[in-house]
């Protein structure tokens, strides 16, 4: 392996110290970190069509639901949204139904 140095450019154009300039990052505040973060989501949001806008709002719920939520609290967010939607619910998922894979009504 060749070690390669070089001696800095005494008559250095402009383009060639930008080129050697470090950026340093601001160290943002909680408001100003805050502010980037809504922009940024209003931009990945508006880049978003409806249909992929739903897909990542129900996998969010989801999760939430899911991994945030006891039952009772699970049942009380039900509950806000409609009083009697939790037992209809509850109702849906532990009642076996009897598919109609015929399409005739239920007549066996």
């Amino acid at each position: 392996m060749t070690n390669y140095s070089q001696s800095a450019n005494p008559n250095a154009t402009n383009s060639e110290l930008d080129a050697k300039v470090i950026i340093k990052h601001p160290q943002l505040t909680s408001a100003q970190k805050e502010d980037l973060i809504e922009q940024f989501v209003e931009i990945v949001v508006d880049g978003m069509d409806m249909k992929t806008l739903v897909q990542y709002v129900s996998d969010d719920l989801i999760h939430f639901y899911e991994n945030k939520c006891d039952d009772i609290e699970l049942k009380e967010f039900i509950d806000n949204h409609d009083d009697e939607l939790y037992d209809e619910l509850v109702d849906n998922v532990t009642n076996e139904t009897v598919l109609d894979t015929n399409n005739n009504g239920g007549q066996f």
